[in-house]
């Protein structure tokens, strides 16, 4: 790594380490549970005041390799704000697992939270966390979801042309790729992607989105103007979600999915 790196890595940090000190005086309580064995199968709980609040279960993203649930207690301080509890889970990394045990986890932590609450349930996730919820939204026993939310997330990336990548899902490669399972009996889906996304571009949400609609499910799309692959998490931070076109965005659909 270059000096240069590590110095933006270490501003990075700094600012992140900021944005989720402000969190900490958000409206909630906040309560850690286990949903499994792993020492990774940890997930933090907000929770807002009022009852039948619809529950937004948040993945993060970190290309399968890196994050952790803390690093994201901005996205939940925002969420609850619009009127929804959160979970934010944390699960297995590659290299230690591969990524049918990392799915596996993300679906255990569904699970957990399902048998939990009778209200809505709507699945999100932004890059790595995006493609792991898509999937998740589309297996059978999880069409009961609200609906799910995917941002800047890739959908449609095979053959890979990262070389770790060939590892991280192997030996079943077409288990990786949300595009493969398309259905009419998933929840809607509502794909957000900045226009300058040059990590995950914009075409992985167009795909998955023409390839729901087209076996008769139901998925929209926004693309923003001026907006990267980190620019569209940020929009959750105290410094920018009341001004931002995302946070907007998302009240609307949630409000809207809680009133159908």
């Amino acid at each position: 790594m270059s000096i240069k790196d590590k110095i933006s890595g270490f501003l990075q940090g700094v600012g992140l380490s900021a944005i989720n000190a402000i969190a900490r005086l958000g409206p909630y309580d906040l309560q850690s549970q286990s949903y499994g064995d792993d020492s990774r199968h940890q997930l933090d709980w907000y929770r807002g005041d009022g009852i039948d609040r619809p529950v937004v279960v948040f993945l993060y993203g970190g290309n399968w390799q890196s994050g952790q649930r803390r690093d994201y207690r901005f996205v939940a301080d925002t969420l609850i704000r619009l009127n929804c509890d959160v979970v934010i889970p944390d699960y297995r990394l590659y290299p230690e697992v591969r990524f049918a045990d990392i799915l596996s986890d993300a679906r255990q932590a569904l699970a957990f939270v399902k048998a939990e609450v009778s209200t809505p349930i709507i699945l999100m996730g932004h890059s790595a966390g995006a493609q792991l919820g898509s999937l998740l939204a589309l297996e059978p026993g999880n069409a009961d979801l609200a609906a799910f939310i995917g941002m800047a997330g890739p959908y449609d990336f095979y053959p890979f042309t990262e070389d770790e990548h060939w590892d991280l899902f192997s030996p079943d490669y077409e288990i990786s790729q949300p595009v493969n399972f398309v259905s009419a009996t998933a929840p809607a889906f509502y794909l957000l992607h900045g226009e300058d996304d040059q990590r995950v571009r914009r075409g992985h949400s167009k795909s998955l989105m023409q390839k729901q609609n087209e076996v008769g499910g139901v998925a929209t799309r926004e693309v923003y103007k001026d907006m990267g692959h980190v620019d569209i998490i940020l929009s959750f931070s105290p410094f920018h979600r009341r001004r931002s076109q995302v946070v907007s965005d998302i009240h609307t659909f949630i409000s809207n999915k809680r009133m159908s």
